[in-house]
């Protein structure tokens, strides 16, 4: 699929639309509307609640359209809008259970995801956030998170007792939970059904 370019009336569109222009702003959601869609499916993976943010989005472009003519790439400007709203709702999914069911398991359908860029920036978000752990709070975490062993699995392998497989795991999440909240406002759990096939 070609990546659609910038409309080349498109700093004249910006203007009637910021002067209340439907047919404008019309031209503008047609052109840019898909774009907005996949972008924030690689978030949420469900087509409801990303068709829902969409048009949350594209009306908040229009509630605020006499920015618009400040707007020298709309583009940026659109995608900005969209990241932001879209990390807004993952963290209120995390109070909502029914939105996070929903972003989860259209998650784990999900063949795609180390195509993602998103997910490579998580993935590499990840590794950063592991290096500050201990060797073993690590290598626990790989084999249980990464590897899916079970504690008793962890333990034989790395000659140690299941309690002590425990305390490691429940460090690591606490270190890895205090950081995905603080720097990408989501909660872990749906940030490690991003990272973790």
């Amino acid at each position: 699929m070609a990546i659609k370019t910038a409309l080349v009336n498109e700093m004249e569109l910006l203007q009637l639309t910021a002067n209340g222009d439907t047919s404008a702003f019309a031209t503008l959601y047609e052109h840019y509307r898909s774009l907005v869609y996949r972008f924030i499916y690689k978030y949420l993976k469900s087509p409801q609640l990303t068709d829902d943010l969409t048009q949350e989005i594209f009306l908040k472009v229009w509630e605020t359209k006499e920015m618009l003519t400040d707007k020298n790439v709309f583009k940026s400007y659109l995608f900005t809008i969209s990241r932001n709203h879209t990390l807004n709702f993952l963290k209120r999914s995390s109070i909502d259970q029914t939105a996070k069911n929903i972003i989860l398991s259209n998650y784990q359908l999900t063949d795609s995801l180390e195509d993602d860029l998103q997910t490579k920036e998580y993935l590499a978000y990840l590794q950063t956030i592991l290096a500050t752990l201990t060797p073993q709070n690590r290598e626990v975490f790989r084999l249980c998170r990464q590897e899916y062993k079970s504690y008793e699995e962890a333990a034989e392998i790395l000659g140690i007792s299941r309690n002590a497989v425990k305390k490691h795991m429940v460090k690591s999440m606490r270190v890895l939970g205090d950081a995905v909240k603080k720097d990408l406002g989501i909660p872990l759990s749906i940030f490690l059904a991003i990272v973790i096939k």
